[in-house]
């Protein structure tokens, strides 16, 4: 990692607590062709709704098709140049089934494996998270068991990065605790019993699972002397309940560095270390012995050469899915995930997900939450230069499976709900996918406006460029035509990042209901963030227009021009149409 990032002070063990994070990056030895072309449906309400009633369709665009058609139990529901769709308003306690037709000059050259979708009510309400600044909304309800249980206790475990006194002198080291309780519940927590101290180093990645097997809990770290980084070693060690820590492991794995690290538990409890090795070149994977704690063979080499970050493995329909994110200091980078049948045979070449940048964060790990599959990445607002007003925080994105292929969305909103998982809120219908779009200059190499509606907006999706490079204070412009008034909730703006020279935009949004007379709902003229903006707009008038107005591009480092990094990915407005 190009900067040490402690993602917490210290970890718990929750009854309901979520499969631990991976470390590393990814391109493997060999590759795989994509067999199938398939898509994704996620079932999602709109604010204010009850229900779940609508569903968001993601599919992977093709190099050679011009035109998707989108089918509802065989019926043609739509068409759309992008890569999404949203279907809304259904039925509530039926279940569809979605596929996607590509096309290219008219001409239907491939259909997607289809994915099924249900509407519900959910049972009742459940805990509200807000992805704008990593608060939750609603409080926990009850007061419920924590801990994992353990025969007729609930057991929690934590390291903290603290100091102790130690004959005398205060040393600052790591800490590993044990607390137990009948209940789980709040209060009845017994007081934290020292198992282990750690003096003078450093612990990175701290992550405990349980082991059913053994019925021990396990310790996984990243292990580096206090000064430096290049011990490189991997610390594992199991706890016996109420009893002792044994140390397994406090080296480097078969005599391999190893730094970005974390586990991955296989449906028959086999364990894995996934390890970034080769001075975090690749990653290795290891096959761990049954107690967890000691590497016993390397299965595989993957992600050769990519220097990537973070990295997780989930396991779905028997595929496995491998993520982890791009080295970019404290700044976003695009998620990318590879996927195979078999850890130790070939993966798919390697994909993104989300949009260019992980919806401003940098992906950290993915966990099954009920049925569904949430994706915990980390918008790190502090550690920059113009730190954002919360601070840092996790965004929450929901993930979906097809086949191989898998989808990440941002909502702005998620409940969780206790008996069905992570429920998405999206903050008003999507108003701009796939409208009009005019610009009051050209763009480069021909690209025209409507890409910025299209719904694309991976690293890789067509951006819009003004076709001459000019400085600061000279603006250029959008005008979106929605089809139909409506009152807007949200804007979400996506733009170009450059690596290593992050450049911010500075720009107006105003919104009109003739085309005619403009009102600014939006003024970032001061604007220092990065990426991704989320944009409230509270404004009750309805509008048909929207007008993006580009004043110029800056690095944030330097305050400078930074024009050559121009690029407008996706312009999203989101809303309640008249």
């Amino acid at each position: 990692m190009d900067k040490i990032k402690i993602y917490f002070l210290f970890t718990f063990i929750w009854v309901y607590s979520l499969p631990v994070l991976a470390y590393s990056a990814i391109s493997p030895t060999t590759t795989k062709d994509v067999d199938v072309w398939a898509v994704t449906a996620t079932a999602f309400k709109l604010v204010g709704e009850k229900e779940v009633r609508n569903v968001k369709l993601n599919w992977m665009q093709r190099k050679d098709t011009d035109l998707y058609k989108i089918y509802r139990d065989g019926n043609l529901i739509g068409e759309t140049k992008g890569g999404t769709f949203d279907d809304y308003s259904l039925p509530v306690g039926k279940s569809f089934t979605y596929y996607i037709e590509a096309f290219n000059n008219g001409q239907k050259i491939a259909t997607a494996a289809s994915q099924k979708a249900t509407t519900f009510m959910p049972t009742h309400e459940g805990r509200v998270y807000d992805n704008l600044n990593g608060k939750y909304i609603t409080k926990i309800s009850s007061n419920k068991p924590q801990g994992i249980k353990i025969g007729d206790l609930y057991f929690s475990y934590k390291i903290d990065n603290t100091e102790k006194e130690i004959d005398g002198q205060k040393i600052k080291g790591w800490l590993v605790t044990e607390s137990y309780s009948k209940t789980g519940l709040n209060g009845s927590w017994s007081t934290p019993r020292e198992l282990a101290f750690y003096p003078n180093v450093k612990m990175e990645g701290n992550a405990f699972r349980y082991n059913p097997k053994t019925g021990k809990v396990v310790l996984s770290s990243h292990y580096e002397d206090e000064n430096g980084y290049t011990a490189a070693k991997i610390y594992l060690a199991q706890i016996t309940p109420k009893g002792k820590l044994e140390v397994g492991t406090m080296e480097r794995p078969l005599g391999h560095d190893s730094r970005d690290q974390s586990l991955f538990i296989d449906d028959d409890n086999t364990a894995y270390l996934l390890s970034a090795t080769n001075t975090n070149k690749d990653i290795n994977i290891y096959k761990l012995d049954a107690s967890w704690t000691k590497p016993v063979e390397l299965v595989n080499t993957i992600c050769k050469g990519l220097h990537r970050e973070t990295p997780a493995i989930i396991k779905k329909d028997g595929e496995y899915y491998f993520f982890s994110s791009k080295a970019s200091g404290w700044y976003p980078s695009q998620t990318m995930y590879t996927s195979t049948t078999d850890l130790a045979g070939e993966w798919t070449p390697m994909r993104e997900i989300g949009n260019n940048t992980t919806f401003d964060a940098q992906f950290n790990r993915i966990s099954k939450v009920g049925t569904t599959y949430g994706v915990w990445s980390y918008h790190w607002g502090a550690q920059r230069k113009y730190k954002t007003p919360d601070g840092n925080f996790p965004r929450i994105s929901i993930a979906a499976f097809n086949k191989g292929y898998a989808s990440m969305d941002y909502y702005r909103y998620l409940e969780f709900n206790d008996d069905y998982g992570i429920i998405p809120v999206q903050n008003g219908k999507n108003l701009t996918l796939n409208v009009p779009v005019t610009s009051a200059v050209s763009g480069a190499k021909g690209v025209k406006a409507d890409c910025i509606t299209d719904g694309a907006s991976l690293d890789s999706s067509t951006y819009f460029q003004k076709s001459s490079n000019a400085t600061i204070g000279t603006p250029y412009m959008f005008t979106i035509d929605m089809q139909k008034k409506a009152r807007i909730s949200e804007i979400n703006l996506s733009t170009r990042l450059v690596n290593g020279s992050e450049a911010a935009y500075k720009y107006t949004i105003e919104g009109s209901p003739d085309g005619k007379s403009y009102k600014m709902l939006v003024d970032g003229r001061t604007n220092w963030q990065v990426g991704f903006l989320i944009l409230n707009v509270e404004d009750p008038t309805a509008y048909r227009y929207l007008r993006l107005r580009i004043y110029g591009v800056v690095n944030i480092h330097k305050g400078n021009s930074a024009m050559w990094a121009d690029g407008i990915y996706e312009f999203a407005a989101f809303g309640t149409p008249e």
